[in-house]
């Protein structure tokens, strides 16, 4: 039969992760989130994205990564017609998902574009993370879809989550949003 102390430990330990959850400085102070640049440009009747991100892991992030936490880097594209007198138009979106895992066995980080199913592989986290910071040539939109003598404007987000923490812990994150980093959207009009 078990003691008491037994019962207790799941208890002590969960307030124990409670505790650090709450009291951990916020990841949003430490870090460094944003979209310095990003432009479409047309090739062979398809608009091709390129974009410059920013993004610095606080040294706690960094360690849930090593201890194989998923990191997901979720980049958002969205086309929107100016219309004069109701809301702009939503004319297309596109949804990009990466992950970044660690593989013990080989100790190397894995970046695989959920879209595509595309992986490579970087002996260092910061490796890694500087392969997520430059799009290069992501078709994204025909051209076709862009009307001559309308208004047009291409925007950007793009957002960093912790999709693979214990329910219990995605709770507690949830409130202190420490493991979910947005960008501002970015905009920018598309060549004619």
């Amino acid at each position: 039969m078990p003691s008491s102390t037994d019962r207790l430990r799941p208890v002590a330990v969960s307030i124990a992760l409670l505790f650090a959850a709450v009291t951990t400085p916020a990841w949003s102070a430490e870090t460094r989130f944003e979209i310095r640049s990003a432009y479409v440009e047309p090739v062979e009747g398809i608009y091709l994205l390129t974009a410059q991100l920013r993004f610095e892991l606080p040294d706690g992030a960094r360690q849930a990564v090593r201890d194989g936490v998923l990191l997901t880097l979720d980049v958002d594209l969205a086309l929107h017609r100016a219309r004069r007198f109701w809301f702009d138009a939503t004319v297309a979106s596109l949804a990009q998902h990466y992950d970044i895992s660690f593989h013990a066995l080989s100790e190397r980080f894995v970046v695989r574009n959920l879209n595509s199913g595309e992986q490579n592989s970087y002996a260092t986290l910061d490796a890694a993370l500087e392969s997520l910071e430059s799009i290069r040539g992501l078709p994204v939109l025909d051209v076709a879809f862009i009307e001559p003598g309308e208004n047009y404007e291409f925007s950007l987000r793009a957002t960093l989550d912790v999709r693979t923490l214990p329910e219990a812990l995605r709770w507690v994150l949830f409130w202190k949003d420490d493991w979910r980093q947005r960008t501002v959207w970015y905009s920018w009009t598309p060549p004619r």
